[in-house]
């Protein structure tokens, strides 16, 4: 359940961070401009190495608006467009002046009227071959855009109130933004654009109409012309932008001068130098008219993924290009690269929670970082293109965060479970005090009892049947039963003031005992030369039986040092050294503490006297598991005291 809760918990911290995070780092424009960068790389790695054929251009320079004898107007750009048509070109894309669109004013109209014929016959007579290029704004940054009807060049029926050719079939959107030509983002309309859009036409009382993108609407007129398979039906119901396949830098597509197809003419006609040349220039082929030079709104100059600036009409050759090749780029919906950010975050967040084996989370994440990067060009290469520094920066933050989190979570139960164990081991050593108070009040009634007042009942037993008895000796006798009672009561309040467990052995006996014989050394107690040889126990945690086994071993040592200080230590013996081992064998440990002087008198007839500190240790040894204690003579000469004990 803790488990279960545990990756529920990190689960919602990987979909947390993969939503907050999205939000934040898309709205930085250094990341987007940091993914528009590494795009760009992949389309000009990706791009085809030749255009196809069908598609050329007529460009309009600066030198054709400075030449007197050109006059490049409404008349004139009829005419090209008329001699293109019939030199064979089988559709014509026509980007029209800025300042030739409808005219604000009725009355303008009227006076423009006629200026506007010739462009409105071309219109009435070749429909089906002729696309109208309508510059709109980007259409992924606003609801609905204003669509702008050219009814000035449009035929109209009177009586019905409605133009003789739908809009829809003549008129094409191209998406364009002045930010193009310094585009920061991926969204910019010199790298994506949509193919098909709803727009609202004012003169319809704002109703939405939908067109087609100039590429696609050029496409389809393309393909009725030449009655090649429909791929413009199947592109017209893609929804979302499209990224653009570019083929190379601006120049790339085969282009016409104005000059190498028109003679200028007093009537401001395009009188064709070549038609059989030309014929055999344009034949079968879409043709793009418009500005290529300048940076002003005719050129709708873009930045192009090669660096160089590009202009409008070299946009839309390329889009149509990419079309009429099925070689563009697909874009997913939002909600989709959303949902890839919030799995890669939650696989993130699941792994830095699971894995405690920091190389094997560095190789998970390296497998979900690199998996993710190869499914990019693997879709590159089935012409779909991923966001790829979005989501890694996203990945990023989430790991570190998540690490965080993690950090924060496992030093938070690290705290909690030491409080758990602090309470734990305080509730163990009452416990051990208790039961080490109750063996020491045994002990000492036991003593009293066995003592003193088997020896006062004695001297009662002597007065109540000897009738001479020497009062002074009995008075003397009681009074030293009385005062070995007083001093063993005063011990037991002694003890019983002291009664804690020694702070030196909560980190082990072996540690305790280091610290003791330091103590004993700095203290100048101790004056031997101190030989430790002590391992450390494998003692069992929160054991409160331990801590008062523990408390009794560190007991016994004290009292076998104070042997060693009052009876082997110079000036009461010739000691020199004293050497103190721990060890354990399996579940069986030996505490031994050995001097290199004589006490073997002295101590064999404390024993055989029953001293306070050889019942002590004997009881210290019979209290522990499977305990005993010994003291021996070494070959070398030393002597030594050993206390041997299970450790369970």
């Amino acid at each position: 359940m803790w488990r279960k809760g545990w990756q529920i918990k990190f689960l919602s911290l990987g979909i947390s961070c993969g939503v907050f995070y999205n939000f934040i780092f898309s709205q930085i424009p250094l990341v987007q401009k940091l993914e528009l960068q590494l795009q760009d790389t992949l389309l000009r790695l990706h791009h085809p190495k030749s255009p196809p054929q069908e598609i050329i251009l007529v460009k309009i320079q600066k030198k054709d608006l400075a030449n007197q004898k050109l006059s490049i107007g409404r008349i004139f750009y009829a005419d090209l467009v008329e001699h293109l048509l019939e030199a064979g070109a089988s559709v014509v894309v026509l980007n029209l002046r800025n300042d030739w669109r409808e005219p604000a004013f009725e009355y303008s109209s009227k006076i423009t009227e006629p200026i506007n014929r010739p462009l409105k016959n071309l219109v009435q007579n070749h429909s089906d071959k002729l696309v109208l290029v309508t510059r709109t704004n980007s259409i992924s940054n606003y609801k609905q855009t204003n669509f702008l009807i050219y009814n000035h060049l449009i035929p109209f029926d009177g009586e019905q109130l409605r133009p003789l050719i739908p809009p829809h079939t003549l008129q094409g959107f191209f998406e364009y933004e002045p930010e193009a030509e310094f585009p920061r983002n991926l969204s910019s309309t010199a790298r994506r654009s949509h193919l098909v859009g709803q727009f609202l036409i004012s003169e319809e009382n704002n109703q939405v109409k939908t067109f087609k993108s100039a590429a696609l609407l050029a496409l389809e007129k393309f393909e009725q012309q030449e009655q090649k398979s429909l791929l413009s039906s199947r592109l017209a119901k893609i929804p979302t932008q499209v990224e653009i396949n570019f083929w190379g830098r601006a120049g790339t597509f085969p282009s016409l001068e104005l000059t190498s197809i028109c003679q200028p003419s007093k009537d401001k006609k395009c009188l064709v130098v070549s038609p059989s040349k030309l014929s055999q220039q344009v034949r079968h082929k879409v043709v793009f008219i418009g500005f290529a030079e300048g940076n002003n709104i005719h050129t709708m100059a873009m930045l192009s993924p090669f660096g160089d600036s590009m202009s409008g009409v070299e946009i839309q050759a390329n889009l149509m290009a990419s079309l009429m090749t099925d070689s563009f780029l697909q874009i997913p919906p939002q909600w989709l690269e959303l949902i890839i950010i919030i799995l890669g975050a939650v696989f993130i967040s699941g792994s830095v929670s699971s894995y405690q084996n920091w190389r094997l989370l560095g190789l998970v994440l390296a497998i979900i970082f690199g998996g993710y990067l190869g499914l990019c060009l693997i879709l590159l290469k089935c012409k779909w293109i991923l966001s790829i520094i979005l989501p890694l920066l996203i990945w990023t933050a989430t790991e570190i965060s998540v690490f965080i989190y993690f950090i924060w979570v496992r030093q938070k139960e690290f705290i909690l479970l030491q409080k758990y164990q602090i309470s734990q081991l305080k509730a163990a050593e009452q416990e051990a005090i208790l039961s080490r108070t109750r063996k020491i009040l045994h002990r000492t009634a036991s003593d009293i009892h066995d003592g003193a007042l088997q020896d006062l009942k004695l001297v009662m037993d002597k007065i109540e049947l000897e009738s001479d008895l020497d009062v002074d000796s009995i008075l003397d006798k009681l009074a030293a039963l009385g005062q070995e009672i007083r001093d063993k009561l005063y011990n037991i309040r002694s003890v019983a003031e002291k009664m804690e467990v020694t702070p030196a052995l909560r980190q082990g006996l072996d540690v305790g005992i280091r610290a003791t014989l330091q103590d004993l050394v700095n203290s100048g107690k101790l004056t031997l030369t101190v030989i430790t040889e002590l391992q450390p126990l494998q003692e069992p945690e929160l054991n409160s039986v331990w801590i008062e086994h523990r408390e009794e071993i560190y007991r016994f040592l004290g009292e076998a040092l104070n042997n060693v200080i009052q009876h082997a230590q110079p000036p009461h013996g010739t000691a020199t050294q004293v050497c103190i081992s721990l060890e354990q064998q399996g579940v069986r440990c030996t505490l031994a503490i050995a001097n290199n002087g004589s006490i073997i008198n002295s101590t064999t007839c404390e024993r055989k006297k029953g001293g306070y500190g050889t019942k002590m240790m004997d009881a210290i040894a019979s209290e522990l598991p499977d305990g005993g204690w010994q003291m021996s003579a070494l070959p070398d000469g030393q002597v030594q005291v050993t206390l041997s004990w299970r450790l369970s």
